[in-house]
């Protein structure tokens, strides 16, 4: 009587369980994908507890089929673009949408994509939506590694290689991948998992007090002269940023890349651990960014940073990432709706003058 008692306290007070990971099938040429129509509870610390809906396309966000609006935007990412810790009325997408007149907003983010996947949902997509213009959101902290072969997430990625006869040639994601097993009953109470989560996070916290060699992924792209392995990963990224916007060209829809920091370049006090790894490294919090920034004016690619208008927010005393599961927070998706929202209206005022 006690333990039920407790499991249905915590159930209403402290929930513990949540379906991040059953949101997801197999897809043989993306790797994964949100499973069409499901709904799925989704907690975390720091008071995220809500239900996310997925759309009949498979995306999170309304049904496509609703979207009449005259002007179509596209936007294409990770787990920063479906954004599944805030409510639905919270993502920018649809901030976006209610703040352009006249405008519907298609958000095909999906949690744990790179550049290589976000190429692919460009490809299928454009004839479908015909949208008037393209937002492909660059996450700084992982897509740099998520574009690697040898990466994977849930699911196995597919990998992209380039050739000098076919600029970009995508090898489908291996088909042999471990399914989980059924876990037991158990796993389902509340209870247990605070129990289990309270143990784990124990061990995890004196594992990385004993493990004085943990780098945060910042160390290696924010390093100042850029490692050969890290220049790989920033040459494979940029190749792909190139070909997702010749691709927009050949049809004649414009591709806008927006750079996503990660909450350790936002965050004074989690830059300064990066700072202290190695007191030898020159670290610059803004190498990423200006690295892409300088190949994107070279090669004639339209890009925005949100970095500046993060860091002003976060600075005058808003957070704009849940520290615990390290997204925007809703505060955080208001400040890069308002500035993609500016951004793109005079964009495409520029595109309707020139015409």
């Amino acid at each position: 009587m006690v333990l039920a008692i407790c499991e249905v306290a915590i159930r209403w007070v402290l929930p513990q369980i949540n379906d991040h990971d059953v949101m997801f099938q197999f897809d043989e040429a993306l790797g994964w994908e949100f499973i069409p129509n499901k709904k799925g509870s989704i907690v975390y610390d720091g008071g995220i507890n809500h239900t996310i809906q997925i759309n009949q396309e498979g995306y999170r966000d309304t049904s496509f089929e609703d979207k009449t609006n005259d002007t179509k935007i596209m936007v294409l990412g990770d787990s920063f673009v479906s954004n599944i810790s805030v409510e639905d009325d919270e993502v920018f997408t649809h901030l976006i949408e209610n703040q352009l007149e006249n405008t519907s907003v298609y958000n095909l983010g999906v949690n744990g994509y790179g550049q290589v996947q976000e190429y692919l949902v460009l490809k299928e997509w454009i004839p479908k939506i015909q949208p008037d213009v393209i937002v492909v959101m660059v996450y700084l902290r992982n897509d740099f590694t998520d574009n690697m072969s040898e990466s994977s997430w849930l699911y196995p990625r597919p990998a992209v290689v380039f050739d000098t006869d076919i600029p970009v040639r995508i090898i489908p994601p291996s088909k042999e991948y471990k399914t989980k097993e059924k876990l037991p009953f158990y796993y389902r109470s509340h209870l247990y998992r605070l129990v289990k989560n309270s143990i784990t996070a124990i061990k995890s916290k004196n594992e990385k007090d004993a493990n004085a060699s943990y780098a945060p992924p910042e160390v290696h792209t924010c390093r100042n002269p850029l490692t050969e392995e890290t220049l790989t990963m920033y040459e494979t990224m940029q190749r792909l940023l190139i070909e997702m916007d010749a691709y927009g060209k050949s049809v004649n829809t414009p591709v806008i890349f927006a750079l996503a920091p990660s909450m350790v370049q936002i965050e004074d006090d989690l830059w300064s651990q990066v700072e202290e790894y190695d007191p030898s490294v020159n670290y610059k919090k803004d190498m990423p960014n200006a690295t892409l920034y300088a190949f994107a004016k070279a090669n004639q690619l339209q890009l925005i940073d949100l970095m500046p208008a993060l860091q002003e927010a976060d600075r005058n005393g808003t957070k704009m990432y849940n520290r615990q599961e390290q997204h925007w927070t809703a505060a955080g998706n208001q400040v890069v709706a308002d500035v993609l929202s500016e951004y793109l209206q005079q964009y495409m005022m520029r595109v309707k003058d020139s015409l």
